[in-house]
């Protein structure tokens, strides 16, 4: 078996295949089993098709042939392989592209990693620029029809020293096709479009054409095959257009001739989604970003739309003429019809048409919508997989969790009440009475996943994990820093100013909530958000650990006076003079903080301790036995997140008096078992949602924004960073 067919088949690269497959989502093959249908066993599925890879009992299934309608009413037919098919077609692919990427060259901007048809806008304006005015704007007739087998495994065997792989392509190039009630066929001729393989493949038959193009020192910039060459006079466009025939006649392809012309930027041409017309470059789909950020000198700004008079003795309303003006201040004039190209166009003339908003108004509710639908779409694929510290609760008193195969089955009274996928697991967290088997801590141990022990009202015990990892120099680093006095001021004072800045930054955003409107009370939060501000400013000048404690401890107490003010009015329970309880909690609000920390606590654990850092070696918080400073230290960034959560969660209702109960044995307040669940819940979902970094600007999850903190740690401790950069909430 060849090194490449037995990489391919490997478990790790058939896992990897599977998340690529699954992010693509995709309709089902003939045999109707869909991605979720697939999930459902993908541990078992997963197995059993790297097995039959591995032993050569691998049988590929028929392609399922869909015929779909392009927005011009032409046809485009799809061949869909099964989703096992395409897992292991995928996994071929991952293999396979870095042979293939080495062979292509840098006119090619389809089906590649890293590169896109945004560079291939910026190479053509940047041709442009250069001065070349003339283009040859080609398309290849029915490419991925007439590719030729025998002429794309000549070039496949130059390549690839496996048999193996190279049967096994073939086999998938000429998969049996279904086609409803009709007869099977063999596909003898093409690419199946449709299949994960094919992309990669498009690339490689046609780069001996980029060859050719580029040695007669042609401009080309080629996508998937769809093809401009960008020249400086006519006669040499001719000539470009010339050679593509003869090179693509090599090929047994030729060109679409009513797709092929010679234009010039001043006429205009579309490509790739993009209008390009004498200097300006206009996205034809609606993406803000795009037209704010991503096309350099030619962004369009908000203000520099706008109508010119018509002259009424040679324009009529319907030809009346635009001004977009660049940022470098050039101004260029399109008429409506060529404004009426882009999907940009067609929407802004209907919008100015019914004086429905004004251009500034325009953009900005596009902008609002395309920000909703990129979270839609983000939403979708979380829901398929988590990519990042999958949590398992376990709370369901009374139970046992055994290991079954590749599952976690969770049991009571002798019946199972829930099975998990053991692979999808990355920390568990237990609530009171449950119990493991010995071979599930064996897993966890072996695995390494971390097992968090609660009390069933969420009081920490301890964790379960294993001593395999090898972090000594890690945590020698860590120990040097600990007792460097100044490194270790700095980042505390870091992590302090950060602490104060992200509270200030939470009462400021919900002062206006208040409901009392109580002078008084709003002339308390005002005072208090100003000596918060002054403490900020001693924190960051401290020169003390000791004395940068205490300012933290009163700034924390200045924060909470004003968190009680943000709760609603209605609320059966007193909040106005909040104070913040820790042990026992005492009160609702102190018990959903209390468990709230306690999670984001586990989560921080969890990450430091597979960073390889002692989680119990600090900087801000002292260390003794049994207090994981470290852990407590980045705590301290993200307390808002609990914070914020707990007052969404009794303001709207979500949990209410009824889900809070007084034990007789010991003083404290608690979450009842079922509303615990749905803390739980909210929590999560909280933990999921995206934010912006102040510090960074970027955007993120709340967990990837803790695994980014713990990366930084790391690498200060290491001494690849030179300073600790806090996470701040955006002011």
């Amino acid at each position: 078996m060849g090194w490449l067919y037995n990489q391919m088949a490997m478990p790790e690269t058939i896992f990897q295949a599977w998340y690529k497959v699954a992010s693509n989502d995709g309709r089902p093959g003939w045999d109707n089993t869909s991605i979720q249908d697939y999930s459902l066993r993908l541990e078992e599925n997963l197995k059993s098709l790297s097995h039959a890879l591995l032993t050569g009992t691998y049988r590929q299934s028929p392609l399922l042939k869909l015929v779909m309608l392009k927005p011009d009413g032409k046809e485009r037919v799809l061949l869909i392989p099964g989703v096992i098919d395409r897992v292991a077609q995928t996994a071929a692919s991952i293999v396979l592209s870095p042979i293939i990427e080495a062979e292509l060259g840098n006119c090619t901007f389809a089906y590649r990693p890293g590169i896109s048809r945004e560079g291939a806008a910026r190479e053509i304006d940047r041709l442009h620029r250069e001065g070349y005015q003339w283009v040859l704007d080609a398309d290849i007739r029915n490419f991925f029809d007439n590719v030729r087998h025998d002429l794309l495994f000549q070039r496949l065997v130059e390549l690839v020293d496996d048999k193996e792989m190279i049967s096994l392509l073939h086999r998938w190039l000429t998969a049996e096709i279904v086609d409803g009630l009709n007869p099977r066929t063999r596909n003898t001729m093409g690419l199946p479009q449709g299949c994960p393989i094919s992309p990669a493949l498009a690339n490689l038959y046609l780069d001996r054409f980029d060859e050719t193009m580029e040695q007669q020192g042609f401009k080309l910039v080629r996508f998937a095959d769809d093809y401009l060459v960008l020249c400086k006079t006519r006669p040499k466009a001719e000539a470009a257009l010339k050679l593509s025939e003869s090179a693509l006649a090599e090929l047994k392809l030729e060109l679409h001739s009513d797709k092929t012309r010679i234009t010039t930027f001043a006429e205009g041409f579309k490509y790739l989604g993009y209008l390009f017309i004498r200097s300006l470059v206009i996205p034809t789909k609606m993406h803000p970003e795009e037209w704010y950020d991503k096309l350099g000198k030619f962004r369009l700004r908000k203000k520099s739309v706008h109508a010119l008079p018509a002259d009424p003795e040679t324009m009529t309303g319907e030809t009346s003429q635009f001004e977009l003006e660049t940022d470098q201040g050039e101004k260029i004039e399109l008429s409506k019809e060529e404004l009426l190209q882009t999907e940009f166009g067609k929407k802004l003339l209907e919008s100015l048409d019914k004086k429905q908003l004004n251009v500034d108004e325009f953009l900005e509710k596009i902008s609002r919508q395309d920000e909703e639908r990129q979270k839609e779409k983000r939403e979708a694929l979380k829901k398929l997989y988590s990519p990042f510290l999958n949590t398992l609760y376990l709370q369901e008193q009374g139970s046992l969790m055994r290991k079954d195969g590749e599952r976690f089955s969770i049991e009571k009274d002798g019946s199972v009440i829930n099975e998990v996928i053991v692979r999808r697991i990355e920390q568990v967290v237990i609530f009171g009475n449950v119990a493991l088997t010995t071979p599930v801590m064996q897993y966890c141990l072996q695995n390494e996943i971390p097992v968090t022990f609660l009390s069933q009202h969420g009081k920490y015990f301890g964790r379960l994990e294993a001593t395999t990892a090898d972090n000594a120099e890690m945590q020698r680093f860590h120990f040097l820093r600990s007792i460097d006095e100044p490194f270790a001021l700095e980042t505390a004072r870091s992590i302090v100013a950060a602490k104060i800045s992200n509270s200030k930054t939470m009462i400021r955003r919900r002062k206006t909530v208040v409901q009392d409107r109580d002078s008084t009370l709003q002339n308390k939060m005002a005072y208090n958000l100003d000596i918060m501000a002054d403490l900020a400013l001693k924190a960051e000048a401290s020169t003390d650990i000791d004395a940068l404690r205490g300012i933290e401890g009163k700034a924390s107490a200045l924060y909470f006076e004003c968190y009680g003010m943000l709760f609603s009015k209605n609320l059966p329970f007193h909040t106005r003079s909040f104070l913040r309880v820790r042990r026992p909690p005492t009160d609702p609000v102190n018990s959903l903080l209390s468990f709230g920390y306690t999670m984001l606590h586990t989560n921080i654990f969890s990450m430091v301790q597979a960073s390889g850092l002692n989680p119990y070696i600090g900087f801000l918080h002292a260390e003794r036995k049994g207090n994981p400073a470290l852990v407590n230290d980045l705590v301290e960034e993200f307390r808002t997140i609990v914070d914020s959560l707990v007052l969404y969660t009794l303001n709207r209702g979500l949990l209410q008096e009824k889900d809070f109960y007084y034990r007789k044995d010991e003083p404290g307040c608690f979450l009842s078992n079922d509303a615990r669940k749905r803390f739980l819940n909210i929590f999560e979902t909280r933990m999921w949602q995206e934010s912006r970094d102040g510090c960074t600007g970027k955007t993120l999850n709340f967990r990837r924004h803790i695994e980014k903190q713990v990366r930084i740690m790391r690498e200060v401790i290491a001494g690849t960073r030179t300073q600790y950069d806090p996470y701040k909430l955006p002011v």
